[in-house]
This record gives structure tokens, C-alpha cells and sequence, in this order.
């Protein structure tokens, strides 16, 4: 929630400024030691490594420093919410269940201690699972079965229902062991297979030879009812249900294992027309969670939500293979569609036989920054070999949450059993442990350099910050949580670190296009920002979409020009413009040098619920994501605008421009930015009216933050206000220690209370009154927003009276 500025004291100011010599040679940084007395936030830190040294352990708390720029920087902000996390866990499949019993059967006290490990608030607190119905590939049992193998009369072919011994025996009661450690777990319950006599080829295996084996019509009733069925024996067990999918990977037709094979239309009709209604008429409210199947195909779950069973559903769950996989599916269906979005199986971090492109990690961040509102992984439990199954492949094997080895004599006795934690369960908990059921995500830089992060607000107000490294060397990275400090970081290769604590909010920032401000350009269609490929800064370089990765040549600052706009990318300095002022549809825009003609302007217009289009002038034509392309490096081109078109829709979301501090120059627009907090100088309440109060505030990308630094001449410069034009005064020309700036109306040059001296000092620069002949000084060196900028007696050496100049466009 956005914190408003706190109204600071007003003095009677008057006006005038001085300025002084500009030291061309002096070094710039913020690479500062806070002052005593400054609030700076300390946040927890804990670790992962993936060679077990450290296993979400914690290390030295990270103090904030000011506010700066790295190499890699990731970018925090609360201001920003998306969806709300139901929580991470894994599969009670009957394999994990059989162990875990195993377990039980051989030491209570191991199993104890293992269970509480993974379902405690003490332990990883895993909160979202799911439940096979009947037998999947993860199966201990010696035979593929469900619930009704035995077919009853045409009268009432599910006479036979009944729950098995796999089910009563092991697979429920480990369920309730888990829920007496954990009430509020949400099960999410999946089918493999309808009865063998349910289906085409009378065989649980999907395809025996003779193609994909689908459930034949005169079934549909009666495996609509099977769901009902199944639902109430579990509960009547004491295992609530919290959701459901119609059909595991339906678009796969496995050879050795339980399978049916669905199309879209059928899929659609079948739940609309026959699950749907027989879940009503029961009584049961489960959401239906279309798709189960890969981050690889669109078209299907599109298909599914957006025709005649789009009410039926309530979100769609995928998984997250293979190697092609691209997890901006789930922004997609979110933004365009408006589902939820769930990650409901995983086999990742199976080295040295890999079968996805993520670790652990990196699925659970990626699938929370494509709207999924919790991770599963697949198998709960496995044993060393990573089995047992029942028609898996174990030469490329799936990697559990915890490996439960047991030995069973030929009477059924376990003889021996013992468990450990597998490092999935470690990363896992770097999310769980920390990011509580009903945490909300807040924004975060998506992947900065490789490093993969996200973040997130718990109903307590403490915020956390996930970080992985999936390269495979260590790699330090700044992180800037709020706006309120930053500190770096470097995380071994493969490792994760959870930052956990209090920080004061983010300021708000504006989604409206307003001139002089920076934004990212957010397509609806990916979720990926428009920038300039290879971040190159060359005349003619194609504008491309890509994963947001806080660089500088993804943020674009925004100049009016009549009822238009120029859009100057913050890395190059050049501005979007099509080429050759092309009116052809399909053309590839660049950037240019400016020219002020109308290839380079862009008019925007609101298109609803927070998106925009952008017409460029000369063409008429709207900028574009090629063909709706997820992947990182898609042209982003211009077409004819298409009334509802989520590829012709952009986010504008205003950021603080990733840049480093420089020399100031006449003429040119700085942000003003403290060594000791790294924030900038700003104008209360963005106020325009004299006597304005001056104060510090955490970057929120507003032009009240921008100064003009312009020529008073005798080496002196005024320092004007973006926002409100106004310049920089030291109110009636004061001499007292103290007293606080404002900003006043400038006639020409000013006099004296508005005109500065810029000298370089320090890690920065004194910025002195010509009136006074005392410096712009941090009150008290206090980092908190709102802290009133005053002038103070110079000492040369103090950090509160340095200032670096950070470029504003």
C-alpha cells in the first residue's frame, strides 16, 4: 500500500540559488558508509548450496546501504501486487506413499521427524499438494489400478466403486498425518486413466499398440460420477479435496504407463456437460483446473477457457517441461483471460539427465513471475534408485522432495528404512519457510543477469526476496528493495538465498503516461518488456521483447510533443522510431538519433484496464508483438491497430531509471540523489506551489525528483524543478544552520537564495547557497523518506552535504 508523503514544516522562502565550478576530474559514487544515526533496514539471509554444505541455513543479516547501482541489479518494489500464493509441495503418489509408510512401519520416530521437516511452520511448511486418483506412473503397487476396475451392470456400471487397500492403507493415512501437522493443506486431485473398461482400447496403458486410447462416449456419465465418487470417499476419509484436473497430461499417450488421450473439444464438452453439472448436483464446489500438461502449448488451454466450458473452470494448472518450455503461457491465459494460474508438477534438478531447462529454484521463481499462485513438484518420496514405479523410466529417474530407502523381507516386515532431504526439498524451502499461504507477489526484477528472483509480501506485513543462481559460476548482484537502500550479494553457482524482513514501502508510482518520466513498456500478450536488442546503443537496432532484467535499455522516458510522444531509451539516448517511415505492416521498429519528425512520435491511447496502444504518426500504424511471440528476442513490430488486440496492448510502469551517477553539466536534467541514503531530492507532495518543502524521498520515477541544473552565469547555476518549474531557494535568504529548502518562482536568473556552487567532495558533490555561503546538508543523516533537506555551515568532509547527479533523460 502506497504510504503518503508525510507533510513536512513549510519556512517563508524566498528566492535564489548559487552554483559553482564544475570539477570535470572528480570521481563519482555512492559507495558510502551510512552515518550512525541512520535508519537503514536489516533484512535475515538464508542459504542453500547444491553441493549440502549449507542447507537453508542462516547466515550474517544484510544491512542496507544506499541506495546504488550494480553490474546486476534487481529491483524490489511492494508498489506493484499480483497474485496471491496458496503455497509449494509435492505428490502423494503411491510410490511416496508406500515408502512413507515403510517408514512408519520400521521407526514412528524417524517418520515423525521427517513429516514435521516437511509439513511443520518449523520445518518447510509445504501447504499445496497432489493426490493421484488411482494409479500414475509413480505406482508401488504390482499392478496399474482405480477405484472401479470391476464394471458393474449397464444399470449402474460404478456398483463396484470402492477404495483399495493402496488407497486406506497408505496413501490416505499418510495424507492424515500430514494434516495433523498441517489442517489447511490444499490437495489438487488428478486421473491418469479412466477404468480399463471405460476406455477404447480396454487397457489403464494409454496406447498398447494400436494409437491414443480415449474414454468412450457411453462412459462420459460414468466417469463423470467417478469424480463425484472418488471426491466423497476421500472426504468421508477425512481428505479434503480443494481442486481438481480433469485428465493428467492429456495431449500425452504413454506406452508403459496410465494414460487417456483428450482434444480440446472433447475435453471441453465432457467437463461442461457432464463433470461440471454431476459436481454441482452433489453438492461439491471443487474449482476444475483445466490443461495439466506442458509450458509448451497454448492453443490448447486457450481453447478450453474460451469456449463453451470457459465458466466451468476456475484456472489451469500445467507442468513444467520440457526443454522448450516457456512459463509466459500462464501470464498469457492470466492477462488476456484472466485465470488463475497453478504449477502442479515438476521433476526438476535431476542431473545428470536433466529433462527441463529450470532448477528448483528457478521453476518456483518463474512460475510465481507468470502469475502460478503455487509450485508443486512430482514425487514426495523416492527411494535411491527412484522408484519404485510401475512403467517409469528409470534411466533418466525424477528427483523427490526426501529419499526413503527400505527393506522389506518376503513376509512384508520392513527390516531396515532410514530418510534423507534431498536438496529439492532445501530449495523448496528457501520459498515455503518463508513466503506464507496468503503472502501476495510484489514486483521484482525477473532474471538480472542470470540471477532469477522474486518476491513477495506476507499477510504480516514482512516482506521476502528469493534469489537463484543457475550459472555456473558464483555471481554478485545489487540488490534496491523499495527504493529505502540496496546492498549486494554473491551466491555460489546453483545456490539460493532468502532475504527476509521489514522494509519501509515503496513509494507509488504512476501507470499513466506523463511527460519527462521513465517507464518500462509491458506487452499484455508475455508479460515482456519492450527493449533494444544486444542493449546495443547503434542507430537502427531492432526494438525486441525480453524478459525484464532492470538494464537500461528496456526503460524509456517519455517527452511530449503535441498530443504526442517521443519514447528515448534511457541506454542509448535514441528514440523509437519506424524505420524509413514505413506504412507497411510487419515492420521491425528501431531506435534513431532524434529528429523530431513524425516516424518518432507516438500518440497513446488507453485501451483499458491499465494497457495502452501506441500509434506512430507517420505510419498510423500500432506497435506490435509480433504474432504474439512468448520468447525472449521477439520483434516488436508495427501493425494495423485491432480493436481488443492483446498483442498491440502495453503496460506503462513507471521506474527508476537504471543509471550511474555522472558529472553535471548545464542544461542537462539530474536526479539529485543523497550519498548517504541514495535517494533524491524531491518537492513534498510533489507540490507545485511556493514555499514547497524539500525533502528526500525513495525514487518513484516522478518528475518532482528532476532537476534542470541551468546557467545563472558568474559560475553560479539555478537548479530548477521539473514538476513544478520552480527553483531551488533557500527561503529568505537565510544564514541559520538548519533551515529547511524550498522551491520558489524563478524570474531569470534569481538572485542569490536560488543561485548554487556544485563542487566536487567526497564521494559526490557540495552543492552551496550563494546567499548563505552554506550547503544543501541531510538533516541529521537520516535515510527515512521525507527527511527534510536543509543547509548546514560546510565541513568539507561530511556525507550528509554530498549529492551525486544522477542523468534524468
Amino acid at each position: 500500500m502506497h504510504r503518503p508523503r508525510p507533510r513536512r514544516r513549510r519556512a517563508l522562502f524566498a528566492s535564489s540559488l548559487a552554483i559553482a565550478s564544475i570539477a570535470a576530474s572528480a570521481a563519482i559514487g555512492t559507495a558510502a558508509v551510512a552515518p550512525a544515526n541512520a535508519a537503514l533496514p536489516t533484512v535475515q539471509a538464508w542459504l542453500t548450496t547444491t553441493d549440502g554444505t549449507t542447507n537453508l541455513q542462516r547466515q550474517s543479516d544484510v544491512t542496507f546501504g544506499p541506495v546504488t547501482q550494480g553490474s546486476l541489479n534487481i529491483s524490489v518494489s511492494d508498489n506493484r501486487t499480483y497474485q496471491t500464493m496458496v503455497g509449494y509441495g509435492a505428490a502423494f503418489t503411491d510410490s511416496s506413499a508406500y515408502l512413507a509408510q515403510a517408514l512408519k512401519s520400521y521407526s514412528s520416530t524417524q517418520y515423525s521427524s521427517m513429516m514435521n521437516q516437511v509439513f511443520s511452520s518449523s520445518g518447510d511448511a509445504l501447504s499445496f499438494w497432489r493426490v493421484p486418483m488411482g494409479a500414475s506412473d509413480f505406482n508401488a503397487a504390482p499392478v496399474m489400478w482405480t477405484d472401479a476396475d470391476t464394471q458393474g451392470p449397464s444399470t449402474n456400471p460404478l456398483q463396484n466403486f470402492a477404495l483399495t487397500t493402496y488407497d486406506t492403507a497408505r496413501i490416505i493415512p499418510t495424507i492424515k498425518d500430514a494434516l495433523a501437522i498441517n489442517p489447511d493443506l490444499k490437495l489438487v486431485a488428478s486421473a491418469w486413466s479412466a477404468p480399463a473398461w471405460m476406455k477404447s482400447n480396454r487397457s489403464m496403458i494409454c496406447n498398447t499398440g494400436s494409437g491414443p486410447a480415449t474414454l468412450l462416449p457411453q462412459y462420459y456419465q460414468a466417469w463423470a460420477d467417478y469424480y463425484v465418487k472418488w471426491i466423497q470417499a476421500y472426504q468421508a476419509q477425512g481428505v479434503p479435496i480443494w481442486a481438481i484436473t480433469p485428465q493428467n497430461e492429456p495431449q500425452y499417450c504413454p506406452t508403459t504407463y496410465p494414460g487417456m488421450s483428450w482434444d480440446e473439444p472433447t475435453m471441453a464438452s465432457w467437463v461442461h456437460n457432464y463433470l461440471k453439472p454431476d459436481l454441482v448436483a452433489a453438492g461439491l464446489n471443487q474449482p476444475i483446473l483445466g490443461y495439466d500438461f506442458n509450458w509448451e502449448n497454448l492453443a490448447y488451454p486457450t481453447s478450453l477457457i474460451s469456449g463453451s466450458a470457459a465458466s466451468d473452470y476456475s484456472g489451469v494448472a500445467w507442468h513444467c517441461y520440457d526443454y522448450t518450455a516457456e512459463p509466459a503461457m500462464m501470464t498469457n491465459l492470466h492477462n488476456v483471460y484472466g485465470y488463475d494460474q497453478y504449477e502442479t508438477e515438476c521433476s526438476s534438478d535431476s542431473h545428470p539427465n536433466n529433462i527441463i531447462a529450470y532448477t528448483t529454484a528457478q521453476m518456483a521463481t518463474l512460475s510465481a513471475q507468470n502469475w502460478a499462485k503455487g509450485s508443486i513438484l512430482w514425487n514426495f518420496a523416492l527411494d535411491s534408485t527412484g522408484g519404485p514405479c510401475l512403467g517409469c523410466n528409470l534411466a533418466a529417474p525424477a528427483v523427490p522432495v526426501v529419499q526413503i530407502n527400505a527393506t522389506v523381507n518376503g513376509s512384508g516386515t520392513v527390516t531396515s528404512a532410514s530418510y534423507t532431504m534431498h536438496n529439492n526439498f532445501y530449495q523448496l524451502g528457501q520459498f515455503s519457510h518463508f513466503v506464507n499461504v496468503g503472502a501476495t507477489r510484489i514486483a521484482a526484477t525477473a532474471n538480472a543477469g542470470g540471477i532469477v528472483a522474486s518476491a513477495y509480501k506476507n499477510p504480516d506485513g514482512s516482506e521476502v526476496v528469493v534469489a537463484t543462481n543457475p550459472n555456473s559460476s558464483s555471481t554478485s548482484f545489487t540488490t534496491t528493495w523499495n527504493g529505502q537502500g540496496s546492498f549486494s550479494y554473491t551466491l555460489p553457482a546453483g545456490a539460493t538465498v532468502t532475504f527476509t524482513g521489514n522494509v519501509p514501502a515503496a513509494p507509488a508510482l504512476r501507470s499513466t503516461p506523463v511527460s519527462g518520466q521513465t517507464y518500462l513498456l509491458v506487452s499484455r500478450t508475455s508479460g515482456k518488456v519492450l527493449g533494444i536488442s544486444g542493449a546495443s546503443s547503434s542507430n537502427g537496432a531492432l526494438a525486441v521483447s525480453y524478459t525484464d532484467d532492470n538494464s537500461p535499455d528496456q526503460q524509456w522516458t517519455l517527452t511530449a510533443s503535441g498530443s504526442a510522444y517521443v519514447l528515448t531509451n534511457t541506454n542509448s539516448g535514441k528514440v523509437l522510431d519506424d524505420p524509413g517511415s514505413s506504412t507497411s505492416n510487419g515492420t521491425q521498429l528501431q531506435q534513431w538519433s532524434a529528429g523530431g519528425t513524425a516516424n518518432q512520435l507516438w500518440a497513446i491511447t488507453s485501451a483499458g484496464a491499465g494497457y495502452y496502444t501506441l500509434t506512430n504518426q507517420a505510419s498510423g500504424l500500432v506497435l506490435d508483438l509480433q504474432n504474439g511471440g512468448l520468447g525472449d528476442g521477439t520483434p516488436v513490430q508495427q501493425w494495423a491497430g485491432g480493436s481488443g488486440n492483446p498483442n498491440q496492448q502495453w503496460q506503462l510502469i513507471a521506474v527508476p531509471r537504471t543509471v550511474q551517477p555522472t558529472s553535471p553539466a548545464v542544461g542537462q536534467r539530474y536526479r539529485i540523489e543523497s550519498v548517504v541514503s541514495g535517494k533524491p531530492v524531491a518537492v513534498d507532495g510533489a507540490s507545485t506551489s511556493d514555499g514547497a518543502a524539500v525533502i528526500q524521498w525513495a525514487d518513484d520515477a516522478a518528475t518532482d525528483q528532476v532537476w534542470t541544473v541551468i546557467d545563472a552565469g558568474s559560475g553560479y547555476v539555478n537548479l530548477v524543478n521539473l514538476n513544478s518549474g520552480k527553483a531551488l531557494d533557500n527561503p529568505g535568504g537565510s544564514t541559520a544552520n538548519g533551515t529547511g529548502m524550498t522551491q520558489y518562482a524563478i524570474t531569470g536568473t534569481g538572485n542569490a537564495n536560488q543561485q548554487w556552487t556544485i563542487t566536487a567532495a567526497g564521494g559526490g558533490y557540495t552543492i552551496t547557497n550563494r546567499a548563505s555561503g552554506k550547503s544543501l546538508d541531510l538533516m541529521a543523516g537520516n535515510t527515512d523518506d521525507g527527511t527534510v533537506i536543509q543547509q548546514w555551515a560546510t565541513t568539507g568532509g561530511d556525507a550528509n552535504q554530498q549529492f551525486v547527479f544522477a542523468p534524468a533523460g
